[in-house]
């Protein structure tokens, strides 16, 4: 199944080529979770603050069904 994965900020370091204007199209298994596609993409969960599926909020556990966008964001400081 194909899924569409956007990196944000520092996460793009880990996925060499990145396009942060196209993401990354992926080809996985039916029935993939997130945790085993941030697996596959090497991302460290630690670093991973926030998940959204089709722009809604998930988590390690959500199944993915093909055709998503998976967005991966990094805590964010400031102030």
């Amino acid at each position: 199944m194909a899924l569409q994965v956007l990196l944000a900020a520092t996460l793009r370091q880990y996925i060499p080529d990145y396009d942060p204007l196209t993401g990354l199209e992926l080809t996985v298994p039916a029935g993939i979770t997130v945790g085993e596609l941030a697996n596959r993409l090497a991302l460290p969960r630690e670093d991973v603050k926030l998940i959204m599926v089709n722009g809604i909020a998930a988590s390690w556990e959500t199944v993915l069904k093909g055709d998503e966008r998976v967005a991966f964001f990094p805590p964010v400081g400031g102030g």
